[in-house]
């Protein structure tokens, strides 16, 4: 008797070992997942189940979704930040202070500085490069944190010892994007603890920078950096932007510039070695001294971004993907996941997205965040990551001597390279 054809059922490893778990195992369980096998994760997601409901959390997978959460900032709102940060710009969501803050601080980051940036930026990554002993160096604490801290010091004017400038950016960073109530931490209060007392040591350094550099403007001396420019803004008290937004606008560029860019160097260096019919391409666009290598750079952290997600809360009960076979109604109170390595592999939006294509055009990554909070300092980052990453490509030798060492941390800790 003839045996009727049937459509083989989809190979669903990962959903399939979810859905026999208990509810409250599913989000611990699909945490580890984004960690160990993402891009497999995710296309099982965008396949089979686009918007993944678990007790703790909702997961975005398609980037069409993506795009919607974080364009209704509103509805998918930053209050989980507001623990964290307080009354920083990141944490509202289209308010007076997100807007005028963030006017404020683009006006003194500008466009015309990027020539500058690039500069010093190779500047210092050179001279870090050539002063390695032997030949050898530790990428990640004496190259890929200190380069983006000299620029804090010189380009932003936070003048301040590097230890506690390091110190201080690393505890932010682990409080403010890794330390959620979805993430469960054991440590969660001592984290907190440590970046509240960073940020009085922060404050207590700017009670000493702000009178200096005041004065220093007062004698024509002063350097001409971001500090100084909004000081010598002189905004009326009408703007509502005293002395205390300054603080917490300039502090808030050394708590985004640090571990953010050693991360992307770190990753987009690693999918470069890994990859040698890439590297070869790379290698020749670092020595051409132009812009060329960028979208290596930009390809490279598309396999391996420095987030694999963004994080949101419905401040109301709101209807995803409207009409279509997905649609979800997402309740007020909901954790919402945009899940955006997804969204940058996702197949209806990217051509042949496990082909690795430096000529993409660079709407199609997100490592800059969308929509209402995107990453105010992109600009700078746009130019001082492909410039770092230049710099160490163009020494023929350079090649890794290990794996990168996370030390069960979300941040790149070590990692050894040779020179020459």
């Amino acid at each position: 008797m003839p045996t009727a054809n049937k459509t083989p059922r989809p190979a669903t490893p990962y959903l399939d070992r979810l859905a026999a778990l208990a509810p409250k195992e599913r989000w611990p369980f699909a945490r580890d997942l984004v960690t160990r096998d993402p891009r497999g994760f995710f296309a099982e997601l965008r396949a089979h189940a686009p918007i993944f409901e678990t007790p703790d959390v909702t997961l975005l997978a398609k980037r069409a979704d993506v795009i919607e959460a974080l364009s209704v900032p509103k509805v998918f709102t930053v209050d989980l930040y507001r623990p964290k940060m307080g009354d920083f710009m990141l944490a509202q969501d289209e308010t007076v202070v997100n807007y005028r803050d963030k006017s404020v601080m683009r006006a003194i980051l500008t466009w015309d500085d990027l020539p500058k940036v690039r500069a010093l930026v190779g500047e210092v990554a050179d001279a870090i490069l050539a002063g390695a002993p032997d030949g050898r160096i530790e990428l990640v604490s004496q190259f890929a944190r200190i380069v983006p801290l000299r620029l804090v010091q010189r380009y932003f004017g936070i003048e301040g010892p590097d230890a506690d400038l390091l110190d201080w950016s690393y505890a932010n960073q682990m409080d403010q994007f890794n330390n959620l109530p979805y993430d469960g931490r054991p440590d969660a209060e001592a984290i907190h603890a440590a970046a509240e007392e960073s940020r009085v040591k922060l404050r207590a350094l700017f009670a000493t920078l702000i009178p200096a550099r005041i004065a220093a403007i007062k004698a024509g001396t002063a350097p001409d950096d971001s500090l100084t420019r909004i000081l010598k803004l002189n905004l009326p008290e009408s703007a509502h932007f005293g002395m205390d937004r300054v603080v917490i606008n300039v502090g808030g560029l050394l708590i985004g510039a640090i571990e953010t860019t050693a991360e992307a160097v770190v990753n987009a260096l690693a999918e470069l070695f890994a990859r040698p019919e890439v590297l070869a391409g790379a290698r020749a666009a670092a020595a051409r001294d132009d812009d060329s290598l960028d979208g290596y750079v930009w390809e490279a952290l598309r396999f391996s971004p420095i987030v694999a997600f963004m994080f949101r809360e419905a401040a109301s009960t709101y209807t995803l993907a409207k009409g279509t076979a997905r649609e979800k109604v997402i309740g007020k109170g909901t954790v919402v996941l945009p899940l955006s390595l997804s969204a940058m592999f996702d197949p209806d939006f990217v051509e042949a997205p496990e082909a690795f294509r430096p000529d993409r055009p660079f709407h199609t990554y997100l490592h800059f965040g969308y929509g209402h909070h995107e990453c105010l300092g992109r600009y700078v980052g746009a130019v001082m990551i492909p410039e770092m990453v230049r710099r160490v490509l163009k020494r023929p030798a350079a090649r890794p001597l290990g794996p990168v060492d996370m030390a069960g941390t979300p941040f790149p800790q070590s990692w050894p390279l040779a020179l020459s």
